[in-house]
């Protein structure tokens, strides 16, 4: 009993040391942004002389604004269809001599980018209820400061709109005093239509010099209305521009952005005027986005609030976005950084873009990929673990197990490999190649075998420095009684006076398990603790990103994208379902490895899901309601079902209560920390004010819509549904074999003395008699994982994905560990 009790011990040591680990590394993730906070500050406050020293040629413009108190001029010269590799490209174009299809288009572009240069460039994402954004929607969208579709999903960009608004809450909020001026048919929808309302009328001026002669506060000017073609559109762009320079009020801030992105879905160009600030400050001389919390990336309902707060001096909380704060003039903050540094990065702002179209080229099929990879492990495991020979068994189990053991690394593999510049491969012209996914899943596949044999090389050197030496516990010599003492039968008296010793030891966790009579766990072997450190990579690795500013996972192969925009930082959807589903694996598994109880239960549960619960749902970290709203309650019942615990309707109630106490804890964290809130802390708003149940309404139609608007997804879905029911059904019949005794699975079952005997070719006995922590800690984590994708369902907007992506999660770590601990126990 001593070598086995060592070998406990040091079973013991090293999942104490893995669990120590994994905390540290969510305390260091929460700590860590906090400490880095001021950072972006400085070079704002560097910056001030600089925009001040700038600011002196134009003081007499600025004083003249001042004293008729009225702001500097906003104009919004607005295109689509135009990204930074557009321009790019038509430039490099004209500077080797190529044809670019128009005379001039080229020098065109050189001038729309040295007008970059000079001023804030950005990416602009441009997403709105609709897979693509056509002109209308974005003009409505503009008018409304939310997204907004002006025409039918399924309809042609060039169908027809929504009926043109007699005002709209960007020319409510701008207020009385400020006087607008329009160019161009789609600007009516975000102005309002002319002579709408008795006090704002919003005219539409023939031309754009037409329109700088009234001298408006606004002046919105769509230069793209009967352009086609990226040339078409860059000459009409920068003809429109120099005409605002020439006969604006001097001092006039200029706003030049692609509004539209309805021929390639993706980040589009935008240049906001030089010395514009953010709350959030710059990195790598990028302006951070308020609402994207990426350097270089704004949406384009963040342009509504920032032009209330440039032209009214306020901030309106109705609209979705988050202002940028202007310069006071549009000469104030002109910039001092030099053709090299403005071509870096305007070079960097192409390349984020291609970035995001290819993350939106592969996340459906890296997806794909993973859950079918995970369905096919279990299929393939039901087929070769049945009955097999007797001769080819062990061999089964252990390539079954580390194929298990290798997929569990694919999750990981897949956030780690967005280090790389997979996107880059056969790129041309902004456009991703089609190798580029091919490139992201062999990368990935690499990663994972990296992932696993780091792990197996960290497990193999702690077993190895543990283990005891054999000096410590010397063999008998050959005289000795031991040595020369015969061996007792079986079943000897003395064998079985052994064994009642043997069994009269305590447990170590005893005390603690409501069940003091199961047998002591044999102790874990190395595929045991190898499968468990790679599945915790998984949620170690998302949450620690996640905790950082989510690098890795923006732009991600598994999505959480710019072209989507569906959410810049924290914890996706799809990434919480990796995590989620990975965490509850490990925690049964931890638990079982520590020899089971009731105290161990509480406090694994306690510290791991405390700590990820933590990372998830803090709005400075996570910032994620669902996710939140999901762990509670699976925390809890999988700390219950591994306690041996009931959980009565008093207790569910306890739980309900305790999850709205926690999500609103953030929520009033959100509030109430300095900055924008996040969408928790905008949500817990509306909740207040009672406008909550627009946003439920368009969160229960995004998860029931795809299925009434798309037949293919709803026929996918009723396929899903009878593989699903399949399943369940064969699961079912193969419980009850199990438990009858007469599974083909039956030698799969740890026994305490080898294997169980049969009897006229069946197993004798029950094959779970005498091993239920295993069963339980199995039982338990099946049925946590059923609560977890319950709730995941019902409360993400993401849907029945959220299933898959939790199946892949955790289907392979449950049967790696599964097999590894029955062979563990043989």
């Amino acid at each position: 009993m001593r070598p086995r009790r060592r070998q406990q011990r040091l079973v013991r040591g090293v999942v104490y040391v893995l669990v120590l680990l994994v905390v540290i590394g969510m305390i260091l993730a929460v700590v860590g942004p906090a400490l880095a906070t001021a950072a972006p500050a400085a070079p704002e406050s560097e910056s001030a002389p600089a925009s001040q020293a700038a600011s002196q040629p134009a003081s007499d413009a600025a004083s003249s604004s001042r004293s008729s108190s009225r702001p500097a001029p906003v104009v919004v010269l607005a295109t689509n269809n135009l990204t930074w590799a557009d321009l790019q490209e038509q430039a490099s174009r004209e500077g080797a001599g190529e044809d670019s299809g128009s005379a001039g288009v080229g020098s065109a572009a050189d001038r729309l980018l040295a007008f970059a240069r000079r001023g804030e460039p950005m990416n602009l994402s441009v997403r709105t209820p609709a897979d693509r954004t056509c002109p209308a929607d974005a003009w409505l969208t503009l008018g409304r400061g939310k997204r907004t579709s002006a025409i039918e999903a399924a309809a042609s960009c060039a169908g027809p709109t929504t009926a043109i608004p007699r005002s709209t809450p960007l020319v409510e909020a701008l207020g009385q005093n400020v006087s607008i001026q329009a160019v161009g048919p789609g600007t009516q929808l975000a102005t309002g239509a002319p002579g709408g309302s008795a006090t704002r009328p919003a005219p539409v001026a023939p031309s754009v010099a037409d329109a700088m002669a009234a001298d408006a506060d606004l002046t919105m000017i769509d230069t793209a209305s009967s352009a086609s073609t990226d040339a078409e559109r860059i000459a009409a762009l920068d003809e429109a521009l120099r005409t605002v320079q020439e006969q604006a009020r001097p001092g006039t801030r200029i706003i030049v952005a692609s509004l539209a992105d309805d021929e390639a879905p993706g980040p589009q160009m935008a240049v906001l005027p030089a010395g514009t600030r953010s709350a959030r400050g710059t990195s790598d001389g990028l302006v951070v986005g308020d609402s994207t919390h990426r350097p270089g990336l704004a949406q384009l309902t963040d342009l509504t609030p920032t032009l209330v707060s440039a032209l009214a001096g306020r901030r309106d909380p109705a609209f979705d976005g988050h202002a940028l704060t202007l310069p006071a003039t549009g000469r104030a903050g002109v910039a001092a950084a030099g053709a090299s540094t403005g071509d870096a990065r305007i070079s960097r702002l192409a390349d984020d873009a291609l970035h995001a179209r290819a993350s939106q080229a592969t996340v459906i099929r890296a997806g794909a990929l993973l859950m079918g990879l995970a369905v096919a492990l279990l299929v393939w495991a039901a087929v070769a673990l049945r009955s097999p020979k007797a001769n080819r068994r062990e061999a089964l189990r252990r390539r079954v197990t580390w194929v298990a053991v290798y997929l569990s690394g694919l999750p990981t593999a897949l956030l780690l490999v967005n280090a790389a510049p997979w996107w880059r491969v056969a790129a041309r012209a902004g456009s991703p190649s089609g190798w580029a996914s091919l490139v992201a899943v062999v990368a990935t596949a690499l990663v994972a075998a990296g992932i696993v044999g780091l792990a197996a090389v960290i497990v193999a050197l702690v077993r190895r420095r543990k283990r005891p030496h054999p000096a410590a516990s010397p063999s008998p010599s050959p005289d000795s009684p031991a040595a020369t003492a015969t061996p007792e039968p079986a079943g000897s008296a003395g064998a079985s006076s052994a064994r009642g010793e043997a069994g009269a030891e305590p447990p170590p966790d005893e005390a603690d398990g409501p069940t003091p009579s199961a047998p002591l766990s044999p102790p874990p072997n190395g595929t045991i603790l190898t499968a468990l450190l790679v599945a915790a990579a998984i949620p170690l690795a998302w949450l620690v990103d996640a905790a950082a500013g989510a690098p890795l996972a923006f732009n991600n192969p598994l999505g959480m994208n710019a072209v989507v925009a569906g959410r810049f930082y924290g914890v996706s959807n799809t990434a919480f379902a990796l995590v989620a589903g990975a965490l509850v694996v490990v925690i049964a598994g931890i638990w079982e490895v520590l020899g089971g109880g009731r105290r161990s239960a509480l406090l694994v549960t306690a510290l791991l899901g405390g700590a990820a619960l933590l990372v998830d749902g803090a709005p400075q970290l996570g910032a994620d309601v669902g996710g939140a709203l999901t762990l509670v309650p699976t925390l809890a019942f999988l700390a219950a079902g591994l306690a041996g615990l009931r959980l009565s309707w008093r207790r569910w109630l306890a739980i309900g209560a305790a999850t709205v106490l926690v999500v609103g804890g953030f929520a009033v964290v959100d509030l109430l920390r300095p900055g924008g809130p996040t969408h928790l802390g905008r949500f817990a708003r509306q909740v207040a004010d009672g406008s909550a149940a627009g946003v439920l309404g368009r969160k229960a139609y995004a998860l029931v819509g795809p299925f009434v608007t798309k037949p293919v997804i709803a026929a996918a879905l009723a396929c899903a549904a009878v593989i699903v029911a399949a399943a369940l059904w064969w699961s079912r019949r193969q419980v009850r074999a199990w438990r009858n005794g007469t599974s083909p699975y039956a030698w799969l079952a740890p026994a305490a003395h080898g294997d169980i005997p049969r009897v006229g070719g069946r197993e004798s006995g029950s094959p779970t008699r005498g091993m239920s922590p295993s069963a339980r800690w199995v039982t338990t984590a099946l049925k946590s994982l059923g609560v977890l994708t319950l709730v995941a369902v019902l409360v993400n907007d993401s849907g029945v994905t959220m299933a898959g992506f939790i199946l892949a999660a955790a289907a392979p770590a449950l049967l790696a560990l599964t097999l590894a601990g029955s062979e563990s126990a043989r």
